[in-house]
């Protein structure tokens, strides 16, 4: 059981820090170039976000209402690529500075699920 918990936490913080290492660089993004052309690092971030999400839904059984969100923040990601031009810059970077955070809404309540769980 003690495992079990371990891994759940080692999962989320494995989550939390690469969906925060995604939101930083959207937040510093300013150019239009930085938003059309984005580094490798950054896909293998979102990749491994990705990864450690599908490795907690095989590993724990049960699905919540929120574990939907990451998609929002993985379309916000991929649409100023396709659709974004330099007159309507300022939009897609909300959109990818709001659209990110999706990335930490279900870690957050995964994590406050967790830890109310075993009080």
């Amino acid at each position: 059981m003690k495992e079990n918990r371990l891994l759940k936490v080692l999962l989320l913080a494995v989550s939390l820090i690469l969906g925060g290492l995604i939101i930083a660089y959207y937040w510093q993004v300013e150019l239009h170039a930085e938003m059309l052309q984005v580094p490798m690092y950054v896909m293998i971030f979102a990749l491994g976000y990705i990864l450690t999400q599908i490795a907690r839904r095989f590993l724990f059984s049960g699905k919540k209402w929120w574990d939907w969100f990451y998609y929002i923040a993985l379309t916000s990601m991929i649409i100023p690529i396709f659709f974004s031009t330099p007159e309507r810059q300022l939009m897609f970077n909300y959109l990818t500075d709001y659209g990110t955070f999706f990335f930490v809404i279900p870690t957050i309540l995964d994590g406050r699920e967790l830890f109310l769980k075993n009080d």
